[in-house]
């Protein structure tokens, strides 16, 4: 896998490289950042998004039908379990570009079926290691 690299620009703000790619995170300003880029909860829900939207896609140009105009609009909420923050739940409407008639289960399917909702689904083990 490509190593993501991650480092501290100005105040809560970070900068995230990944195969020649560049942007920056950082945290609202009611949550104290400068809200320079999105959060970490922003990036995680847009992952989602965004992976299911392109497994939407592969679907259609498999099946050769059109998805041009495909948007997913997700909205997720903050909850508290056991003393730590954490994503409750998030909520995807997909709004399809035309009526897929038979096939929009198929699209639904596909959309769940993306490496990050599975993922999420069940949780992968994360390793965290300070290297001196």
């Amino acid at each position: 896998m490509d190593l993501i690299t991650i480092k501290h620009e100005t105040g809560l703000a970070f900068s995230v490289s990944v195969r020649g790619h560049k942007f920056i995170v950082d945290m609202p300003r009611d949550s104290g950042g400068g809200d320079r880029g999105p959060s970490p909860a922003d990036l995680l829900v847009a992952a989602l998004g965004s992976c299911m939207a392109m497994h939407m896609a592969l679907y259609g140009k498999t099946v050769n039908i059109p998805w041009a105009g495909l948007e997913l609009n997700l909205v997720y909420n903050i909850g508290e379990e056991a003393g730590k923050k954490r994503i409750a739940n998030i909520t995807v409407d997909i709004l399809l570009p035309k009526d897929m008639g038979t096939r929009e289960g198929a699209f639904l399917r596909a959309g769940q079926n993306c490496l990050i909702r599975n993922s999420l689904e069940k949780c992968p083990e994360i390793d965290v290691a300070l290297i001196k």
